[in-house]
């Protein structure tokens, strides 16, 4: 988990408030941003493991793999993760393919090589 943390420990994250949302958007977003950056993590960690998988793809083994790691998280939590992933440069679109969640074709994302 060390290496999970400073993956993600030297970007600011993006506000979720703003500044002229009231005082409880705020205190929404504080119990927010933690938590965030745990699921990346977690994302993260599914396609360094896994592979090129889709967004659908990477959060159905996400719920199933941390589904005993404290409060459980939902599949569409997981999946709204792979956006600011892919804004942050940790993973890269690597073609299209039919996706065995939804049956739909879809983007295929892959960590981000150096």
């Amino acid at each position: 988990m060390t290496i999970q943390r400073q993956l993600f420990d030297d970007e600011r994250p993006p506000k979720i408030a703003r500044d002229s949302d009231p005082e409880t958007s705020h205190d929404a977003a504080a119990e927010i941003k933690p938590k965030s950056g745990l699921l990346e993590a977690r994302m993260t960690s599914i396609w360094w493991h896994n592979g090129p998988l889709t967004a659908n793809e990477a959060a159905a083994l996400a719920v199933v793999y941390y589904a005993n790691n404290g409060k459980p998280h939902g599949h569409e939590t997981y999946r709204k993760r792979y956006d600011g992933l892919l804004k942050k440069s940790r993973i890269v679109a690597d073609g299209k393919k039919r996706c065995r969640i939804s049956g739909k074709v879809a983007t295929v994302y892959r960590i981000k090589e150096d």
